[in-house]
């Protein structure tokens, strides 16, 4: 190893986030078994309990570190990088070492494979990189660089453009096209042959890096210096990924940088981690730095947002993979796992020292994790009951198996939206997933990023070339969920979709996965019979259970790529009853408040100052009160006005609810829900200790006005912001008032007799034998109105689920009839919808 850094003298290289290399890689043998330890003597050394831990399946011994890993599954093989510059070969089927590989005068610090399992490359100390023939286990190719480049730490392949990537400890990339290189005799020009004090140091086993090369045994390939990205980072370049067509590189200054390979190599994007990057690994969509200090950050890559940081008491995380559901982190303090979705973690001691490598195999159905080590050992582990079951469900069949399935994966993710402390990484991991199915079925689909929210799923299935324009119809719905903490309420588990007489159980069956994925299998069945006439596009958030924050900025912000519109839909809300299915034309709007009051003095015990001023919390309990009559009439001027009397039109449908619907109401409550405006305080929360006896220095109560259609959001605010005022100041009060909008959503009210209604009603009563009821709902749905307002298109709603599928509340469940129903409704309908435009 070399005894000096070669960027200790450039003054363009940052050095405050570099981690020095003889922390990284040892040099010199750190941990050799006595000839009188067994194996097992070995594993009893571990501080941790053995149900702590994956069973270990084997370990191999070697006598100098084991400094880089990779598998190839087809073969049965594992290929390992040593401090003592050899590469070895073990069997995974007999366990028993086949070969080694020798041709590098340095430690080989990286190892990568071709896709179709053909070829190996290494990348060394020595400065070279090497390519191998895995059937014939011969070197064909040796890469240098005339510029020295010092270690080379980390390795990439593209089989797309033939090309090696690696990454060096002068900072720079380089990469070579191997079906365009020219293939050079003269050995001369080696780093080995080059005399500079860089390289003069000698290796584990004594022998110099500067080795006389006699005989040409190797085709040389010189990296042509217009392929050499010279400070790509200011710092070493440790690690980096291929990722559809773009390279991914972590560096000793904290920075990830990503390059489009499609047109060269160009910088398009960096990741600011403050930490030197050690380890990169990706899951899905989702991009895994292991940082020093034991810090692991998650990136989005659809969005390139970083969505999470987990610390965690292990030393600098120097090798990382992912499998299905969990995260493996090598460091100092052995192995540390981290399952999806949460902060639950295990460790345990996998070696006698640092973890410098790990990587995920799949062999004969298990799930392997292979760890090496600067014990000079390497092993396998079995981690299958980390990653069972594994998500690998076929969305490509559309029979209604294939729904069901798709749905239980849907489920199992935890996207409650108000915890992403929690839940971030579920509700990412979701809106890929539904990427995925929009791909699959031949979709066009991205994702649309949300500032600091979950991000919206856009898809769009084009119809067939017609001589007319296509109808274009836009799809509504949301992927996330309300929370489901009270567990003991549940029956079953409530992210494990459960099928029980009839009805799924699960949270988001009813509301809202179910019918988003009914929508989606419905035109991807008309797709593949040829018979879609409309391009149907779809925007599904993950933001509606936490008032839709977020979407409209994003949906403002892509308008291009939705297009001229002509009808919305959704399916969003429920039949009346259990029988009766109905069409929705009506929300109601809301605005959320507070209302606080406070006093300039601390929190005080009532009997020491009870009585001694005006109290806060009596302050506001008052003022609260002049909203509302006593019998619940809001008081607030002109709240009432715009509201219009019952049409004929109106009367009719309304009388129709009540004949036909299978449940006891009347027409006042009806009216109560759907026609009127409310008012309703939903707590009061107080400063202090919460105990009897303190005088709140501070109350604060949240309200919310739910409003129809006749009524203008901007009006109300006014009116309801200067009520409270003009009566706070009657008090003549010392406390001081604030009021705070904090969320709002206008009403909605469709037009039930236009070209969408109608269809969806004649394909109803196809569906079920009788005309379905025209209902409105008291509820709101934000996103509604501003749909209809953007696109210029009126929207239409269809109920999925019955009145008693008890969406937000335990055991939410969705009748298997009413799903597949409606799947054939809205495959009707979509056939149907007439272009507006």
């Amino acid at each position: 190893m070399p005894t000096k850094n070669a960027l200790d003298d450039n003054p363009l290289v940052s050095h405050s986030r570099r981690l020095p290399l003889h922390n990284l890689l040892p040099t010199r043998k750190s941990y050799s078994p006595s000839p009188q330890r067994s194996i097992s003597d070995l594993e009893s050394l571990s501080n941790f309990n053995k149900d702590e831990k994956p069973e270990l399946i084997h370990r191999w011994h070697h006598q100098y570190s084991i400094l880089s890993t990779v598998t190839f599954p087809s073969l049965g093989l594992l290929f390992c990088g040593t401090q003592d510059h050899q590469i070895l070969i073990f069997d995974m089927e007999t366990y028993e070492r086949k070969d080694a590989l020798t041709g590098h005068t340095g430690s080989v610090l990286c190892l990568t494979k071709s896709k179709d399992e053909k070829h190996l490359f290494s990348g060394g100390s020595d400065s070279l990189v090497k390519v191998w023939d895995v059937t014939t286990m011969k070197e064909t190719h040796t890469i240098y660089s005339l510029v020295d480049i010092g270690d080379i730490f980390s390795l990439a392949w593209s089989s797309s453009l033939n090309t090696i990537f690696f990454g060096a400890q002068n900072a720079s990339i380089l990469f070579v096209h191997l079906l365009d290189s020219i293939p050079k005799d003269d050995p001369s020009s080696l780093p080995s042959q080059r005399f500079d004090k860089f390289f003069d140091s000698t290796g584990p086993t004594g022998s110099s890096s500067q080795k006389k090369v006699d005989k040409l045994q190797t085709r040389l390939i010189e990296i042509p210096s217009s392929n050499i990205i010279p400070y790509a980072h200011n710092g070493f370049v440790y690690t980096m990924e291929i990722h559809e067509n773009m390279l991914l590189t972590g560096g000793g200054d904290g920075y990830v940088k990503i390059w489009d390979l499609s047109k060269g190599v160009q910088l398009i994007k960096t990741l600011d981690n403050d930490e030197s990057v050690l380890s990169l690994t990706r899951n899905e969509s989702f991009l895994y730095c292991g940082l020093t200090d034991g810090q692991l950050k998650i990136w989005d890559l659809s969005t390139y947002q970083q969505i999470r940081s987990l610390q965690s008491d292990g030393g600098d995380i120097l090798a990382l993979a992912a499998s299905n559901s969990c995260i493996y982190k090598g460091s100092s303090d052995g192995v540390i796992k981290w399952k999806f979705g949460g902060d639950c973690k295990e460790e345990w001691e996998a070696h006698q020292g640092l973890v410098l490598s790990t990587e995920i195999a799949y062999k004969d159905g298990k799930v392997l994790l292979i760890t090496g080590g600067n014990d000079a050992s390497v092993a396998i582990w079995d981690i299958s009951e980390d990653n069972a079951p594994l998500r690998r469900t076929s969305v490509a069949a559309i029979d209604n198996d294939s729904l069901l399935t798709t749905l239980g994966e849907m489920v199992s993710f935890k996207t409650v939206s108000k915890k992403p402390e929690l839940y971030i990484d579920d509700s990412r991991r979701c809106a890929a997933f539904l990427t995925s199915i929009f791909k699959k079925f031949g979709a066009d689909s991205e994702i649309i990023p949300v500032e600091n929210g979950n991000p919206v799923v856009y898809g769009c299935f084009k119809g067939k070339d017609s001589k007319t324009k296509n109808p274009r119809v836009l799809w509504y719905g949301h992927y996330d969920v309300i929370e489901a903490d009270d567990t003991l309420g549940w029956r079953t588990d409530p992210f494990k979709m459960t099928a029980n007489d009839g009805y799924l159980y699960g949270r988001g069956v009813s509301d809202n996965k179910g019918p988003i994925l009914a929508a989606i299998y419905a035109v991807a069945e008309l797709l593949q019979e040829g018979n879609l006439n409309a391009d149907i596009v779809f925007l599904i958030e993950g933001e509606e259970e936490c008032g839709s924050f977020g979407f409209q900025e994003a949906i403002e912000k892509n308008r291009e790529i939705i297009g001229e519109i002509d009808w919305v839909l959704l399916s969003n809300s429920y039949w009346l009853d259990e029988l009766t299915p109905c069409l929705n034309y009506g929300l109601r709007g809301v605005i959320s408040a507070s209302v606080e009051v406070s006093s300039d003095r601390p929190d005080r015990h009532s009997g020491v100052d009870g009585g001694v001023s005006r109290e806060p919390t009596i302050d506001l309990v008052n003022l609260l009160a002049t909203l509302t009559d006593k019998e619940g009439k809001v008081l607030i001027p002109n709240f009432y006005e715009p509201i219009q009397n019952l049409t004929l039109s109106e009367e009719k449908l309304y009388e129709e609810v009540l004949k036909k619907a299978n449940i006891e109401i009347n027409k006042e409550t009806l009216l109560a829900k759907w026609k009127f405006p409310s008012l309703t305080i939903h707590k009061i929360d107080v400063s202090g200790p919460g105990n009897n006896t303190v005088i709140p220095r501070s109350s604060k109560g949240s309200l919310s006005i739910r409003i129809v259609p006749e009524q203008n959001v901007e009006e109300i605010k006014k009116g309801f912001i200067s009520h409270l005022q003009n009566s706070f100041k009657e008090f003549n009060s010392d406390n001081t008032l604030e009021v705070k909008i904090v969320h709002e959503s206008e009403p909605w009210l469709g037009d039930p007799t236009n070209a969408a209604f109608k269809i969806l009603s004649n394909a109803v009563k196809q569906e079920w034998g009788t005309e379905p009821l025209y209902i409105r709902e008291g509820g709101s749905i934000p996103s509604v109105r501003f749909l209809e307002k953007i696109c210029d298109a009126p929207a239409a709603q269809i109920p999925c689920g019955q009145s008693t599928d008890n969406a937000h509340l335990d055991n939410e469940k969705l009748r298997v009839t009413n799903l597949y129903a409606l799947r054939r409704i809205l495959k009707k309908t979509f056939q149907e919808l007439p272009s507006r435009k």
